[in-house]
């Protein structure tokens, strides 16, 4: 009885966030664009998470005033886009998000013995006014936050992650304690403290020479190659989040990249 009550108020709850946001949007939309935008929000803000089966088309046309067909194209614009999937006599899911998610889970390092674990050595958030790859994708900017990562793979060898944002509205991470962030997985707290969850992203994977003051993070001689990992992740409404780049020295171990199962030796 407890658990019905709860679900209850959920969805009592959800159904009241649902009609703010429809309602709570400037006249001169059109109540295609409210009703496309109201939708959006509930998976922004974490109200429709992944996994979840949405109300059914009829529920929505009488939880907001506007028809089925409303209802049909803004749900249909959301399947394109691949927030959400229909299931055949089941409905419309939220979708899991294709995103760089908890970098030190992204890589998985394996041989005969099974996989290594990967562990933090060292984290840090600053600001940084350097210019690079990122500053086109994230947007030209006098500073960027940013996040670097030097990760330890099964005592064998070790890994360096940076990554860039370019919002003032992520200014609150440079207060957080390094605790706070070490293990932390990105995907949800960008989700449920920014209301921008990623969704979609974009990769490249080249090689490079290691630098003098990456080389020394990971103990190789400088200027030996290394592999390059650049991820472009952008949110919901395709708009950049933040550039990430791994480099990954040589070694004998074989590289599993999460989302794709492609393997690299």
């Amino acid at each position: 009885m407890t658990g019905s009550r709860e679900g209850a108020a959920t969805e009592n709850l959800r159904r009241s966030v649902l009609i703010e946001y429809f309602s709570g949007q400037p006249q001169k939309n059109s109540k295609a664009v409210k009703t496309y935008e109201a939708f959006l929000k509930m998976i922004e803000s974490g109200y429709w998470t992944p996994g979840d089966r949405i109300p059914s088309e009829k529920n929505l046309v009488d939880i907001l005033p506007v028809g089925l067909a409303t209802v049909q194209n803004a749900l249909g614009r959301l399947v394109q886009s691949g927030l959400l999937e229909r299931r055949r006599k089941a409905g419309s899911f939220v979708t899991e998000p294709a995103a760089a998610g908890r970098e030190l889970t992204y890589f998985k390092f394996s041989g005969d013995d099974g996989l290594l674990p990967v562990d933090d050595i060292d984290l840090r958030i600053f600001e940084t006014r350097e210019q690079g790859r990122w500053s086109q994708f994230v947007g030209y900017s006098n500073t960027y936050i940013c996040v670097e990562r030097l990760i330890d793979v099964g005592g064998e060898f070790r890994i360096f992650s940076r990554f860039y944002l370019s919002d003032p509205k992520f200014g609150s991470l440079l207060k957080m304690e390094t605790s706070e962030l070490k293990d932390i997985t990105f995907r949800i707290m960008f989700r449920d403290r920014f209301g921008t969850p990623p969704h979609g992203f974009e990769r490249d994977i080249s090689f490079t020479r290691l630098s003098l003051d990456v080389a020394e993070k990971l103990e190789h001689p400088a200027g030996s190659t290394a592999l390059l990992y650049e991820i472009y992740q952008y949110t919901l409404r395709d708009e950049a989040l933040f550039f990430m780049e791994t480099i990954i020295p040589e070694n004998s171990r074989s590289l599993g990249l999460g989302l794709s199962g492609v393997q690299s030796n």
